[in-house]
């Protein structure tokens, strides 16, 4: 008879994935704000603050798949 395996894998975001996921949250909500701001007054601090969360939500989504940490565990089943 033939050996089987069971493989029970968990999966936890670490540093990276928690500040990804942060990132990812945040962003488009201060990138709402500043533009609601930038509108009702244009300034050159809401459009470099609409800028940053630009750049921000893409890198948060960077981080949330590489911050992840994988614990496997292989076990002989009958």
């Amino acid at each position: 008879m033939a050996i089987r395996y069971r493989a029970t894998t968990t999966i936890r975001l670490n540093t990276d994935g928690i500040w990804g996921a942060w990132m990812l949250i945040v962003s488009p909500l201060v990138q709402a704000i500043s533009w609601y701001y930038y509108f009702a007054k244009p300034d050159y601090g809401w459009l470099g603050l609409i800028a940053l969360t630009s750049v921000t939500v893409p890198c948060g989504l960077v981080l949330l798949l590489i911050g992840r940490d994988y614990d496997s565990i292989v076990d002989e089943t009958n």
